[in-house]
C-alpha cells in the first residue's frame, strides 16, 4: 500500500526531508518511488567535491593533508571505489538474507545517507578559516556527530528498503563491512598480479630487443 502526503514534494528537497525524518523518508522511498538517481549522482559529485575542498582550503593548522599534494584522480577513485563496494556488498548478502531491495534502492540510501557528513564538513571547513587550532576539537566533535548520523541514516534506510528486523539489519551491516574488507583484499591481489605482469613484459620486451 503506498504512502500518501509526499506526492508534490520536489525529488531535490527529498534528501533533505531524510535528514530529520530518515524513516518516514526511506519508507516513502521504497513504496512511492521518491529515490532519484539523477539526485544521487549529484550527492555523489557533491561528496567528491567536499572532500577535496577539505583537503585543499581547511586551515593551515587543522589539516593533515597540508604536507600532500592533492590528487583529483585519486580522491574521486577512492571515494567511488568505497562507495560502490559498499553498496555491491551490502546488494549481495542481502539478496542472500531474502532481502526486498534493489541495488538501486541501496545506492541511493548509501548516497542520501552521505548528506549530514557532505553539509557538515562543508562548513567545517568554512568555520576553520575563522577558528583557531585550540578550538578544532569543536570541529571533530561536529564531523564524529555527522558521520554518526549518517550511519543511522544509512540504518534506517536499509532497514526499510530489505524490511528487516532490527538484529538482521544490524547483521547485514556487519556482513556488508566484511565483504567490503574481501573486496579491497582481492583488488589489492590483482593490482600486484598486474604489476607483476606488467613488469614481466616489460622484461622480456626488454631482452628480446637487446
Amino acid at each position: 500500500m503506498k504512502r500518501s502526503g509526499f506526492q508534490e514534494m520536489s525529488p531535490y528537497r527529498y534528501p533533505f526531508y531524510t535528514i530529520l525524518h530518515p524513516r518516514d523518508g526511506f519508507q516513502e522511498m521504497k513504496f512511492n518511488k521518491k529515490g532519484s538517481m539523477t539526485v544521487m549522482l549529484m550527492i555523489l559529485a557533491a561528496w567528491l567535491f567536499v572532500e577535496l575542498f577539505y583537503r585543499s582550503a581547511m586551515a593551515f593548522d587543522m589539516n593533515p593533508f597540508i604536507y600532500q599534494d592533492v590528487s583529483l584522480l585519486r580522491v574521486a577513485v577512492i571515494t567511488i571505489i568505497m562507495y560502490v563496494m559498499v553498496c555491491l556488498s551490502n546488494w549481495c548478502f542481502c539478496t542472500l538474507l531474502d532481502g526486498k531491495g534493489k541495488l538501486k534502492d541501496i545506492c541511493i540510501v548509501a548516497s542520501y545517507s552521505l548528506l549530514p557528513y557532505i553539509i557538515v564538513r562543508f562548513v567545517t571547513v568554512l568555520l576553520s578559516v575563522v577558528m583557531t587550532g585550540e578550538e578544532q576539537m569543536i570541529l571533530d566533535y561536529l564531523v564524529i556527530l555527522s558521520q554518526v548520523w549518517c550511519f543511522a541514516m544509512a540504518y534506517t534506510g536499509l532497514q526499510e528498503i530489505h524490511e528487516y528486523s532490527f538484529k538482521k539489519t544490524l547483521m547485514s551491516i556487519v556482513l556488508t563491512l566484511v565483504g567490503v574488507v574481501i573486496m579491497f583484499f582481492i583488488s589489492i591481489l590483482l593490482i600486484m598480479l598486474l604489476q607483476q605482469l606488467y613488469n614481466f613484459i616489460v622484461t622480456v620486451t626488454f631482452e628480446l630487443r637487446y
